[in-house]
């Protein structure tokens, strides 16, 4: 085991991504921008010890038959990790009238889903698509990457290392089935700290189809994470119920998880070639909110 005997695991979202090498040194590079900004101790001790203390696990490769060209996306990793902070472009354009509307119309499509093919557009019906197609375990897809995740989890128990489990959107969806049948099927001793990032799970349509959503009690949550750190950005039409304090009540009344803190205000700035992107994955590494809970938690406050 390394001197540090920490291990932030990271499992992404949906869409094919970058080769893992390359997407991996664009999360750490942005992580560790973020990070200099806020705790530059903590920076160079993690970029010290970064090939065993920041693991990707790259279940993209497996659900998708194409890699994405990194190319177009590397202006904005350049562009987040040179910019101290959002330009007033950004912060208008993440709030602007019409992201309010589609965040309404978004939510009302999870209330009453027959909304969906009037108003969702061909990339969200996509996403929904890709979406059902790891719920529903075609071809058991989604047991292979729960596989992968569970796998990176137990190398790093048994190397004994304290553990942050931090997941971006649907990665966020995987992350929490994992957690439950590795507490709830296998009853491992596991413990995890959980960062959110951009997260659906309070949504009803994932809500309803997560692992232990028809059990009873204790059992429809897992019970191995200590504390649940939530994170989402202005702007989000990912996040869009975005209070999991509250939607995951259950699990603090029944003494289940420490905590659950959420921070909804985060102003996410990375821009790829469609414009500003709050919900990107690189945006969320290197937000000084983002920054200053892997801090924390690499601090043990």
């Amino acid at each position: 085991m390394s001197e540090s005997g920490k291990a932030i695991i990271y499992v992404p979202g949906m869409k094919p991504k970058p080769p893992a090498a390359i997407h991996r040194a664009n999360l750490l590079r942005c992580l560790l921008a973020g990070l200099q900004r806020q705790d530059p101790e903590t920076a160079q001790e993690l970029a010290a010890d970064d090939a065993e203390s920041f693991r990707l696990v790259p279940w993209p490769g497996i659900f998708y038959t194409e890699e994405k060209d990194p190319a177009p996306d590397q202006p904005g990793v350049d562009r987040v990790c040179q910019l101290p902070g959002p330009e007033p472009r950004d912060i208008e354009e993440a709030g602007h009238w019409h992201k309010q509307v589609a965040r309404i119309m978004y939510l009302l499509c999870d209330t009453f889903p027959f909304l969906v093919d009037w108003v969702a557009n061909p990339n969200i019906k996509a996403t929904l698509k890709d979406s059902l197609r790891y719920l529903d375990n075609a071809n058991g897809i989604g047991s292979r990457i729960q596989e992968m995740v569970a796998t990176e989890l137990d190398r790093a128990a048994r190397e004994q290392r304290k553990i942050l489990l931090v997941a971006h959107s649907l990665g966020s969806v995987i992350a929490w089935d994992v957690l439950w049948i590795l507490s709830r099927q296998h009853r491992t001793d596991l413990r995890v700290d959980f960062l959110t990032l951009g997260s659906p799970l309070g949504l009803n349509f994932m809500r309803h189809r997560l692992h232990g959503a028809h059990a009873h009690g204790a059992e429809r949550y897992p019970d191995n994470i200590r504390h649940w750190w939530n994170l989402s950005a202005i702007g989000e039409l990912t996040a869009l119920d975005r209070r999991f304090a509250n939607d995951y009540r259950g699990m603090l009344r029944r003494g289940l998880v420490d905590s659950i803190t959420d921070e909804t205000d985060l102003l996410n700035y990375f821009r790829g070639p469609e414009g500003l992107n709050v919900h990107k994955c690189y945006g969320y590494m290197i937000n000084p909110r983002t920054a200053a809970t892997v801090s924390r938690w690499w601090r043990g406050v």
